[in-house]
């Protein structure tokens, strides 16, 4: 317990710097975290170096296309057009990659790391999107969700826990750690847009109309709830992988959490389902 507080204490301080440090940091830190959340699932599902290759390769090639064509003109359809032809070229290398590889790895093999591989940076790329979209304000949102779940899970589960959630995924969870986990990422939730009306107030114009009266409370209590639930299926799933390659964890670089998987799995359920949300409330 003592090496998981201090751990998260000293990743909480790098966090807060990157935050506060030019944009052009997050964007680096976050490009890093997602090839380094790549690699853990390569090695977990044992895969060999032309399949890293292609990974990693997709990986930069969906990113940059990301930033890039966001930063020309992030209103023009070129965007979309850009990012769709850059996921369809990922999997035409990865479809000639089991060509290349037939008889020495199986094509399931080959398209489940294909898989992750998108799935991990349209989701985590969905943060950087937040954050150029809604400001950081609204982008925090996404790990406080996460984060908050995953703190009021462990303790309430620990405290209250009696009736397992899904054994044969993760056996330490349960019903009550999960009704816990929810409850506690909506009030985090109402205490973080209380605080940050007073003293931080939201400057995006885009979400003027969330901004105006109790309804604004009433949507991050939506937003707390959505992504308590998103953020245990996250976990779940990332756990389920896990299972199936027989390992505990997926890395090691934060003691007594894990790797960057381990630590992100949860915050890449949210994400997309945030941009959701908020353009179905812009809309309204």
């Amino acid at each position: 317990m003592k090496i998981r507080i201090i751990t998260a204490v000293i990743a909480l301080a790098v966090f807060a710097g990157v935050l506060l440090a030019p944009p052009i940091v997050f964007t680096v830190a976050l490009a890093a975290v997602i090839l380094f959340m790549i690699y853990e699932c390569y090695c977990a599902t044992k895969a060999d170096m032309p399949m890293k290759a292609v990974g990693m390769f997709s990986a930069v090639l969906m990113m940059g296309t990301v930033v890039f064509t966001w930063k020309i003109n992030n209103k023009s359809p070129a965007f979309l057009v850009f990012l769709i032809a850059a996921i369809a070229l990922s999997l035409l290398m990865y479809m000639t990659l089991t060509v290349a590889r037939h008889g020495k790895r199986d094509y399931k093999e080959i398209l489940s790391n294909a898989f992750l591989t998108i799935y991990i940076v349209l989701s985590m790329g969905s943060v950087w999107l937040a954050k150029e979209m809604y400001g950081t304000v609204v982008m925090l949102l996404i790990f406080i969700c996460a984060w908050s779940t995953d703190t009021f899970a462990y303790f309430t589960g620990r405290i209250f826990g009696k009736h397992k959630l899904i054994p044969r995924v993760s056996p330490n969870k349960t019903v009550e750690g999960s009704i816990g986990g929810i409850i506690g990422s909506v009030i985090v939730c109402i205490i973080y847009i209380y605080i940050t009306n007073r003293f931080l107030p939201l400057k995006n114009d885009s979400l003027i109309n969330i901004r105006d009266g109790h309804t604004q409370y009433i949507l991050f209590a939506l937003f707390g709830a959505v992504g308590g639930v998103l953020s245990q299926i996250g976990d779940l799933a990332a756990s389920a992988i896990k299972r199936d390659s027989d390992i505990k964890d997926f890395g090691w670089i934060f003691p007594g959490h894990g790797g960057f998987m381990d630590r992100f799995d949860s915050v890449m359920y949210i994400a997309p389902v945030l941009h959701i949300l908020i353009m179905i409330i812009l809309m309204i």
